[in-house]
């Protein structure tokens, strides 16, 4: 298995509330994560970078090797981490209502588990086709997902790309959680949405594809983005199976 990850700020935003882990557990599983402040926020960058880094460490002590129970300390987690980022925020007035989204994998043998809150993203690329895998937790969606609106009148909604769910602010943190195959020749590409503003899917997975070292592949997803114009920070991680470095 390869990791490699990225992060920038893009090319219009001084700083980056983007941040990008990856750990290992006591029994060698895997959890990579990505996790984006809300910029609607004051202390993106603060939640973002602590969502990670708990969540991190804390599976570095675990000694979970299947799925079930790592999906019930998943959810454990994610309540204790929204508790943290909330009283952290309480105390700095510039801070209370700091925010952040969070996508993270969890790798097994053949298997991957999925879990988000808010829009960052998740995608599993399968042969030749590269799909989402996560759900964008914002308004619009939510709305159609729950049949209020059409799609096409969703895109009307006003504010309709405002995130809906994440981790601190709200007591109720409800994280969404996906169990799919992971086989020998996919590959996960978990991102912040600066990506997917710029980079249509056809590009990224051409990306993805390319015939070079998977660190090269992720951060000419970065670089893509930024000659693309990126508003936002970008953030590209990657996951092969295969350990081959310059395979497609």
């Amino acid at each position: 298995m390869q990791i490699a990850f990225h992060t920038d700020s893009g090319v219009k935003r001084n700083e980056n509330q983007d941040y990008v882990g990856a750990f290992t557990n006591q029994k060698g599983n895997v959890m990579v994560m990505v996790a984006d402040g809300v910029t609607s926020t004051e202390g993106g960058e603060v939640a973002s970078a602590m969502a990670v880094e708990h969540f991190g460490h804390a599976w570095e002590k675990t000694t979970i090797e299947t799925i079930k129970p790592s999906i019930a300390w998943i959810k454990e987690t994610v309540a204790l981490e929204n508790d943290v980022i909330i009283e952290a925020g309480q105390r700095f007035d510039d801070l209370k209502t700091m925010a952040t989204t969070l996508v993270l994998a969890i790798l097994f043998d053949e298997q991957v588990v999925i879990g988000n809150l808010g829009d960052s993203k998740a995608f599993l690329l399968h042969h030749n086709s590269l799909k989402q895998i996560s759900f964008d937790h914002n308004l619009k969606n939510e709305l159609v997902r729950t049949g209020t609106v059409s799609q096409k009148q969703a895109e009307n909604v006003p504010n309709a790309n405002s995130v809906t769910r994440f981790l601190g602010v709200d007591r109720h943190a409800d994280i969404e959680i996906g169990q799919h195959k992971f086989s020998d020749e996919d590959m996960l590409f978990l991102t912040s949405d600066g990506i997917t503003k710029v980079l249509n899917k056809t590009t990224i997975k051409q990306i993805m594809r390319t015939a070079t070292t998977l660190d090269l592949r992720a951060h000419e997803l970065i670089r893509s983005a930024n000659n693309n114009g990126a508003s936002d920070n970008v953030t590209a991680l990657l996951v092969s199976r295969n350990n081959e470095e310059d395979t497609k």
